[in-house]
């Protein structure tokens, strides 16, 4: 096959395209359509054949690829990557981010060429993990109890988990095949804890074995996603010296650390900042998700019809609240889908993280990169209460299994905690903007709710509002004494909607500042119909913080009241443009094979099932 690849030389030029990450997408989504078998709708899941049918494609995949470390270093491609593969198949995705960006990422990124001596996880002939989470403890990540010690006289590392609280947890139940995993360990040599770093373990053998000094449990359900999740214990297990990926860091023959990085917390956040290129990329395949999810849902609206005794035989999207629902969540695909971009030409771009210079409060995640972590709770938690709202408004067809809704909302709730978890992330990132002084004050927002500046600049006033009153709340307590969980505890849920207000700002942002794309459709009506969707988000968000906006005096009892109306007006100048643009937000939904987007759903879905001889 034909090998992909993005641009010609990712490092001249820095900036990924949309217009460029869609194509790639579009390209790899027919690669992808090859790959996948139906799956028999009267069956249970079988997470252990659907593992090992994910990485069977993995592998078919990575024969058109680059070797692993190429393919890293395209952050279009890799963009493009994620869309795809969760688009076609969310549990392929999960192997796809597992095996790519965070395992081989992580030899890319720390480790050194003979630590994939045969290539095996470079081209997919071993399925790659990531095992940094332990079960026993809340925020495991700053407190790794999984040990590497360093052997001075073999050169090697005996890693070890302590006790059941530190055993890890991943999709590494799959039985038959060969298996690697980057290991977070904290190292100690020469009698003392160096810090966390990466060890890339073999778990399997050649034929799926376990190897001697690895445990693995029997495989744990997790019914968002259908993959063969398992718990991992290490017994000394002994490792090589070119198993650590030591990232330039060097230990003398008396077992002496000499790490330019500086210091235990320093090497935790370079360690975990691999998690950087997941959270640029998966806001690219979380924006896919929410668009093929309201365009199909869109589609559905048009066609369904509705017996009510107010309207017998009118489709249901005449109902304006199903317009407020459908037509909102095709406001937040745009949303989430210019935020997305935004986050990939960030990171492509190597903009300097200000991360070092976060405390690692509640979690690490806003010392790797608190922007590109804001950006992964941003994108994560819209496109599970999106795709969550999509999967109502279509009833019960809303739940099969074959029409992609709730495999799609099954991955975006895993990412809620998978990743980083969302609510320490956002309470980091309220937490960092209590703890300086208020910026000077934005401008109000205009008066006309309409207007599709509204959104964006009431969301900075309420973000520096609620920043001023949690600062002076926080100076406050800490002048009678309080310090640590009794300062933060009676402020924690002010620093949680701080901090969210703080992502719906990076969104709101991203669609204030990007301009028409190419694909978009052209100016149309009394306005540009992006720039109407754009304002149709804004108020959809505006309903849904009414409480903090009336709160900040942002939103008088009666623009409140009046938000219905405004979103009335809004549907109906969209209305003779949704056919554009649903097609502008996901060019591939028209070809998706899922009944739920097709003119006639019944026919579609009548012909997909297993009808017995004669029932047709």
């Amino acid at each position: 096959m034909t090998p992909i690849s993005g641009r010609p030389n990712p490092i001249d030029d820095p900036e990924p395209t949309e217009q460029l990450t869609e194509q790639l997408a579009a390209q790899l989504t027919d690669r992808l359509a090859g790959l996948l078998k139906s799956r028999r709708l009267a069956t249970e899941p079988d997470p252990l054949a659907d593992d090992l049918s994910a990485h069977l494609m993995l592998r078919q995949l990575a024969a058109t690829l680059p070797p692993a470390a190429e393919v890293l270093a395209d952050p279009a491609l890799l963009a493009a990557l994620s869309a795809a593969t969760a688009l076609a198949d969310p549990p392929l995705y999960q192997t796809f981010l597992s095996h790519y960006i965070l395992c081989a990422g992580s030899v890319a990124l720390l480790g050194s060429p003979d630590a994939d001596p045969g290539g095996d996880l470079a081209h997919a002939r071993a399925k790659g993990s990531f095992l940094v989470t332990e079960l026993g403890d809340a925020s495991s990540h700053l407190g790794i109890r999984t040990t590497a010690r360093f052997d001075p006289a073999a050169r090697e590392f005996t890693l070890h988990t302590p006790d059941p609280r530190a055993a890890k947890f991943s999709s590494v139940a799959a039985r038959g095949l060969p298996q690697k995993a980057a290991v977070c360990a904290r190292l100690i040599c020469a009698g003392q804890d160096a810090g966390v770093f990466s060890f890339l373990v073999d778990l399997t053998d050649e034929r799926g074995r376990p190897v001697p000094g690895v445990s693995i449990s029997s495989p744990i359900t997790l019914d968002a996603l259908p993959l063969p999740y398992a718990a991992v214990r290490f017994q000394q297990l002994r490792l090589p010296y070119r198993s650590w990926l030591r990232d330039g860091a060097v230990l003398t023959p008396d077992g002496t650390l000499h790490d330019a990085v500086g210091g235990a917390q320093a090497r935790l956040r370079r360690t975990l900042s691999v998690g950087q290129a997941l959270w640029a990329t998966l806001p690219s395949a979380m924006a896919a998700l929410a668009a093929r999810s309201a365009v199909l849902t869109w589609r559905f609206s048009v066609s369904r019809r509705s017996h009510g005794g107010l309207a017998p035989g009118a489709p249901v999207l005449a109902y304006r609240t199903q317009q407020h629902a459908v037509l909102g969540a095709l406001a937040e695909a745009l949303a989430l889908r210019r935020a997305a971009a935004q986050a990939l030409a960030g990171w492509a771009a190597g903009a300097p993280s200000v991360g070092a210079s976060h405390a690692m409060t509640f979690s690490p995640w806003a010392a790797v990169d608190p922007s590109l972590a804001l950006h992964k709770a941003l994108a994560t938690r819209s496109t599970a209460r999106l795709v969550g709202e999509c999967q109502h408004r279509c009833g019960v067809s809303g739940f099969f299994a074959i029409n992609r809704l709730s495999g799609y909302l099954g991955l975006a709730r895993a990412f809620e905690n998978a990743g980083g978890d969302n609510t320490l992330i956002l309470l980091d990132a309220g937490r960092a903007l209590a703890e300086r002084p208020p910026d000077q004050a934005p401008p109000p927002p205009p008066t006309d709710l309409t207007d599709p500046a509204w959104w964006p600049r009431a969301a900075a006033v309420l973000r520096h509002r609620l920043a001023a009153e949690l600062h002076a709340d926080l100076r406050r307590h800490e002048a009678q004494g309080t310090r640590d969980l009794t300062l933060w505890n009676p402020l924690l849920d002010q620093a949680l909607r701080l901090g969210e207000v703080a992502a719906q700002g990076l969104a709101a942002d991203a669609v204030a500042a990007a301009p028409a794309s190419a694909t978009e459709p052209a100016t149309a009506g009394p306005r540009d119909p992006l720039t109407t969707l754009a304002a149709l988000y804004g108020l959809v968000q505006a309903r849904r913080l009414s409480g903090p906006l009336l709160a900040a005096e942002l939103l008088t009892p009666g623009a409140a009241r009046r938000l219905p109306a405004a979103m009335d007006q809004l549907c109906d100048e969209l209305t003779p443009q949704l056919p554009a643009i649903a097609e502008a937000l996901d060019p591939g939904a028209a070809g998706a094979d899922v009944p739920l987007g097709a003119p006639d759903y019944a026919a579609a879905l009548g012909a997909a099932l297993d009808w017995p001889r004669g029932a047709r």
